[in-house]
C-alpha cells in the first residue's frame, strides 16, 4: 500500500510542475510575441506600467502634436514616470483647447495624474 500511496504522490508533483511549466512557457511566448510588434513597441504603455520621465514626456507631447491647434499652442510638458504625474503649463486660446490638452495627456498613459498649470487667454 505504502509503494502504490508513492506512486501516486509522485504522479500528481510531477503532473502539478508539468502544468505550471506550459504556463510558464506560454507567458513568455506571449511576452516575445509582443515585442517583436515595432507598432506595440513604438506606442506608449496602457498597462500601467512605469515609464521613464522622458518616455512620459514624449508620449504626452506626441498627443498634443497630433490636434492642429494644440499643436501651435504654448504648452509645456514636465513629467514623473516614478510618480506617474504628469504637469502641464503655458497658455491656449480657450477652455475648450485647455480641456482637450488634459484628456490627450491622461490619453497618453493609463493612470497617470495630471496637474493642470495651463492658462487661458484669449487671442486679442
Amino acid at each position: 500500500m505504502k509503494g502504490s500511496m508513492k506512486v501516486v504522490i509522485l504522479g500528481l508533483v510531477l503532473g502539478v510542475g508539468a502544468v505550471g511549466c506550459s504556463r510558464d512557457r506560454d507567458d513568455r511566448s506571449k511576452d516575445s510575441t509582443t515585442n517583436r510588434d515595432t507598432t506595440v513597441a513604438n506606442t506608449p504603455s496602457t498597462t500601467g506600467a512605469p515609464m521613464s520621465n522622458s518616455d512620459l514626456e514624449n508620449a504626452v507631447k506626441a498627443k498634443l502634436q497630433g490636434d492642429e491647434q494644440l499643436r501651435a499652442a504654448n504648452i509645456n510638458v514636465d513629467a514623473n514616470g516614478d510618480k506617474r504625474e504628469i504637469t502641464l503649463s503655458g497658455t491656449v486660446p480657450s477652455q475648450e483647447l485647455r480641456n482637450r490638452a488634459l484628456e490627450l495627456a491622461k490619453a497618453a498613459q493609463s493612470g497617470v495624474t495630471v496637474n493642470d498649470k495651463i492658462e487661458v487667454k484669449p487671442a486679442a
